[in-house]
């Protein structure tokens, strides 16, 4: 596991902040390879609930994206991949899908979402990949510490890769898409969006537990660093270092 190392990560629509060209390559064959992989997963058909907090299905585990048909990205090695997919419902009762809604105009029912996490030597890429949304609209998404559950709040903080102390959880040095897993997208005119996140440090066991779309786009300015409105919708999904087990 990579703990405390200085990030050098890459969002869908930022550049690498690392120095090194060879950190840039990597983290740019990470991003192709989970590109592909939540194109070839796509969003799963049928979520149905489950036992409060139900994970979403896990659609495949692998040891090498070549393993399904994914290949000629210039990877070397054996590399993790696993992949999720389930269908927005509306929370029960007695029971939480895996794949939550909390605002049925923003995040209808059966809009599908898939969850994607690749291993490189050295970290990671987070992707996902949603259809059925209202076209044209921003949305901010994150990895959160916690299972979804039947209130919006129940899924728990931002996962961060270096915690921070009490009381500065919205200060950029710590609430910023290098330290979290910021996943914000803009749905296209069928509804369907998609964003990647890449790292240079993996989850700890246990911590990763969810994915939460948000009303708007992360706010990076002080005092509202890693706001992003509302949250409209959960997926719960492990996204533990050794993803499928």
């Amino acid at each position: 596991m990579l703990r405390g190392r200085k990030p050098a990560d890459r969002t869908e629509n930022g550049a690498a902040s690392g120095t090194a060209g060879g950190a840039a390559r990597r983290t740019a064959v990470a991003t192709a390879a989970a590109a592909a992989l939540l194109t070839a997963a796509g969003p799963a058909g049928g979520a149905g609930a489950a036992e409060p907090a139900g994970a979403a299905e896990v659609l495949g585990a692998v040891e090498s994206v070549a393993d399904i048909g994914i290949g000629g990205f210039g990877i070397g090695g054996r590399h993790r991949v696993v992949w999720a997919g389930a269908e927005f419902a509306p929370p029960g009762k007695s029971t939480v899908p895996a794949a939550v809604t909390y605002d049925r105009a923003l995040v209808p029912v059966g809009a599908g979402v898939s969850v994607g996490r690749y291993d490189s030597r050295r970290g990671m890429t987070v992707a996902l990949g949603v259809r059925g949304l209202p076209e044209g609209r921003d949305y901010g998404a994150h990895v959160h510490t916690g299972p979804c559950g039947a209130r919006p709040g129940d899924s728990g903080p931002h996962y961060r890769n270096v915690p921070a102390p009490r009381g500065s959880s919205a200060v950029p040095r710590h609430a910023n898409p290098e330290n979290e897993v910021w996943l914000d997208f803009t749905t296209d005119e069928h509804g369907e969006g998609r964003a990647l996140s890449s790292h240079m440090w993996r989850f700890r066991a246990g911590e990763a537990r969810s994915v939460v779309i948000h009303e708007h786009r992360t706010r990076h300015d002080p005092g509202h660093a890693g706001d992003a409105g509302r949250r409209l919708a959960c997926v719960t999904v492990s996204l533990d270092p050794e993803p499928g087990k």
